[in-house]
Order: structure tokens, then sequence, then C-alpha cells
């Protein structure tokens, strides 16, 4: 059987099942996620919370980035018209290039370290929230006696009474209009030996 009317069978079974059984699907309600988390409070409060985590990171990194900023532009005003043979032979010249280039490196590495910080305090955060939204779900999903409950992203047509979305916002604005956001703190990496050689 062609791949064609492999799918066309499919397409025949799934509308003979829905003009045979119109109870069963009824038994599914649909929620869209996505919109849950962008238009309701507690997904309002994570994204600000989050945001404001991230400011905070990068004004704690600021002033050494500006230092940083400050000391490459003296390194290349010393460099500038000098050869290669003129900067390797002045060995105060050299010695900041390295110290510039350690203090750089050290700066990376904090960088790297505050954005997986972030990342992972998001990761978390995200959790506690689909924790309520699932809880606020399965609650009106008993309330409507729903076997089943599907994401919207996963339906291709639905009718719009199985939409449990705005009644999900509601009642999580009412009961959970807030996440707990903290802040992870990481580990530093080890030093790489070969690096310090």
């Amino acid at each position: 059987m062609s791949k064609l009317k492999r799918i066309s069978a499919a397409i025949g079974v799934s509308l003979a099942i829905a003009f045979a059984a119109p109870a069963a699907f009824a038994q599914f309600v649909v929620v869209d996620s996505a919109k849950v988390f962008v238009d309701s409070k507690a997904g309002k409060d994570l994204t600000a919370k989050v945001n404001q985590i991230g400011k905070s990171m990068e004004s704690e990194l600021a002033p050494e980035k500006t230092s940083l900023e400050t000391e490459k532009k003296s390194l290349v005003a010393k460099t500038q018209g000098k050869t290669r043979q003129q900067i390797s032979a002045d060995a105060a010249l050299v010695a900041q290039g390295q110290a510039y280039s350690r203090k750089a490196n050290t700066f990376l590495a904090k960088t790297d370290k505050r954005s997986r910080e972030l990342a992972a305090t998001e990761r978390t955060a995200l959790r506690v929230f689909a924790q309520k939204m699932r809880e606020t779900v399965e609650k009106i999903r008993k309330e409507k006696g729903a076997k089943m409950v599907l994401d919207k992203s996963n339906v291709y047509i639905m009718d719009s009474s199985v939409d449990i979305t705005s009644e999900v916002i509601a009642q999580m604005d009412k009961e959970s209009p807030t996440i707990t956001v903290t802040r992870v703190s990481l580990p530093d990496q080890p030093a790489d030996p070969a690096a310090q050689q």
C-alpha cells in the first residue's frame, strides 16, 4: 500500500470514529500551555523575576567588564604602530598583555557561570510553574469529567467548547498568582591545570 493510501486510510478511519462515536471525543479537553504561561499572572511574575535576576547578574559583572575594556584600550594604544618584534622585546608590555589575558579569561568564565546560573534559575522556576498549572488543569479536568487533557500545540482541529485555557488562567490567577523564583548558585569549575602552565 502506498504512503498516500495509508494516510488516506488513516484519515478515513479517524473520520469514521469521529462520526460513529462523538461522545468519546467529549471526554477530551484542550489547554494552550504556552498561552497560560504568557497570559497568567504567575507566568508574568516568573518572567519578571527571572529578568530581574538577569539584570542583577549583569550589574554585578559591569565594573569588571568596564575595567577590562579600559585596560584593553590602554594596551591597544601602547602597541599602536609597533611591530610584533618590538612588542615582544618590551618585557613590561608583554607582562601587561599576559595579565590582561588572564583577567579576560577569568571574566569569561564568570559570565559563562552567570549564564548557566540564570538558565538553571529559570528551569527551576518553570518546573514550579508547570506543577501549579498541572494541579489546576487536573482540577478542571475532574470538574468536567474529562478522561484526558491534550496540549493545543498537538491538536489539529478542535471545537472551542473543549478549550479550557481561559479557565486554567482564571483559576491560576486566583490561586497561584505568583511563583517563587530563587537564584541558583553553581559551584566554580575546577581550574584547568593546563591553562595555568
